[in-house]
Order: structure tokens, then sequence, then C-alpha cells
């Protein structure tokens, strides 16, 4: 019996309003034009814990039960890399499009005052996955936030600019680190949010494509 080819795990991340629910869609629309009967998978983080929705929905301060939120967070990726994203990848071969993983924790918890080692190293040994290929939407503080006042409600991490700033530092720090030890979080490309859709999905699948395209090659 032929061995399942594994499928090909690609991240998203950027602050709340950097467009990576939008991306993802845009990006299996790409997907789907190369060919129709490519499975794809659209799946998110936070998955299923329903502790981390009603703090994100309920909580006022955004620098609140940060090592807390860590633990929740990390629960909640372990089952959903169990249960959805490494069977679908090494059993059926599926291309997965997650926004949000491993540098999402790293980010947020790190602004809200968890010490980076420390989130890396609760990581460790819970059988996590480095996505194929992430991409980091880079947008201005100020273009999120008049982006998030369109919607009917705002989330705990949405509401204090000056975390909203933190974050971006802590994003950047992570793209540095990524580049210096890309074992963490593999491949990090920053792309341009801050651009018509149309400009940052051509942008994020011209990164993409030579991936598939290699991917597709070696499967054959």
């Amino acid at each position: 019996m032929p061995k399942t080819k594994r499928g090909l795990f690609i991240a998203f991340e950027g602050i709340d309003g950097s467009g990576t629910s939008t991306h993802v869609h845009k990006l299996e629309e790409r997907i789907e034009d190369l060919d129709k009967y490519q499975d794809v998978i659209r799946t998110h983080e936070p998955w299923k814990n329903e502790e981390i929705k009603r703090k994100l929905e309920n909580d006022k301060v955004a620098y609140s039960d940060g090592l807390k939120m860590a633990g929740l967070y990390i629960e909640d990726r372990t089952q959903h890399t169990r249960q959805i994203i490494r069977p679908a990848l090494e059993e059926q071969g599926i291309v997965i499009l997650c926004k949000r993983y491993k540098m999402s924790t790293c980010a947020y918890q790190w602004a809200q005052g968890v010490p980076l080692h420390d989130l890396l190293s609760m990581h460790n040994h819970r059988g996590l996955l480095v996505p194929d290929l992430t991409f980091y939407l880079d947008i201005p503080r100020k273009v999120a936030e008049r982006r998030i006042e369109r919607r009917k409600k705002t989330e705990k991490f949405e509401k204090d600019p000056r975390f909203t700033e933190k974050l971006i530092k802590a994003y950047n720090a992570l793209l540095g680190l990524s580049e210096a030890d890309p074992r963490i979080f593999g491949k990090v490309v920053r792309i341009d949010g801050n651009r018509r859709i149309q400009q940052v999905s051509e942008d994020i699948f011209s990164e993409f494509l030579p991936l598939y395209n290699s991917w597709i090659s070696r499967n054959r």
C-alpha cells in the first residue's frame, strides 16, 4: 500500500486587525484555482477551549492572567494538533491553513509579561509541529484600530493601544529570532498588510507557490 504523502502546514500570524482571517480564506481560494481536487483545511486558534474564549470576551485588562492564558492556549494547541492538524498532515496529505499557532502565544503572552524563555519551554515535549511556512501580516497599530472599530465587539487584547505597541515589538523580536534559529518557528515571511487586499493576497501567493510546487513535485 503506497505511503500517504505528508501535507503542508501554513500558519498566519499578526496583531488583531491584521487580516489573518481574510488571507487564510484568500489563499484557500488560490489553491483551489491551482487544483480543485486538492484538499484544504482552514482552522484557527484558539480552537475549542471555552475558558479562553470567555476570558477574551470578558477580561477588561490586557495584561491580566498572562501565565494562565499561556497554559490554556498551549493545552488547546496540543489538542488541536493531536486531533486535527497532525492526522490531516500525516495520514491524509492535506494542506492546512491555520490562523495562529505557537508564535501567537509567544508574542501575546510575552507582551503580557511572561518571559519568552518560559513560553518556549512550555511548548516543549507536547508533540507540536513547526509550520512549513508562516506569514506575518505586518500593519501599524492605528490601521488595526480602524479595522477593529468596524466590529460589533472588541476582545481583551484589542482595547489597549499600549499593549498593541508591545505586541508589535514582540512580534518583531520573534521574527528576528526565527531568522537566527528557524527550528523555533520555521520559515516566517513578513508581508506588508497595510495595502489593498488583492495586493497582500498576491504577495502571499507568490511566497506560497514555490513551496507548493516543490511539494507537488516531491510527491508525484
